[in-house]
């Protein structure tokens, strides 16, 4: 189980970005639909959210927006910027390069003394 927290912490910019492309969503709306479309195998903190979300609204990625709930209450909503789609098809670019790399890897196999697997190339 620490292993998968490893891998959440390392996208959780890519996931809130990602949500953040399909509408924009106050923090605990984020948390629900992180864990609805992942099926509960995300599930995230408001500790760990929250930072995330200020690091990528310092980097100009993200804006928030406070909209008044009923008569008194606010909620925050995050807004996805143009820059912040730029670097969101950045970030995919990069996710789906390294989870290729490493899906190959993880089926090379030696068979016979000779490396068998999607890996290529003369070593």
């Amino acid at each position: 189980m620490k292993y998968r927290d490893g891998f959440k912490k390392g996208s959780l910019e890519l996931l809130l970005l990602k949500v953040l492309s399909i509408k924009d969503c106050y923090g605990y709306e984020i948390t629900q639909l992180l864990k609805d479309h992942s099926k509960g195998a995300i599930s995230v903190p408001e500790g760990s959210m929250y930072p995330a979300l200020y690091k990528l609204e310092e980097g100009g990625y993200i804006s928030n927006e406070k909209r008044l709930i009923g008569k008194r209450r606010e909620r925050v909503y995050y807004h996805l910027e143009p820059k912040g789609y730029d670097y969101l098809q950045e970030m995919t670019k990069a996710y789906w390069e390294i989870a290729r790399g490493i899906s190959s890897i993880l089926k090379w196999e030696e068979k016979d003394g000779a490396l068998y697997g999607e890996v290529s190339g003369g070593n």
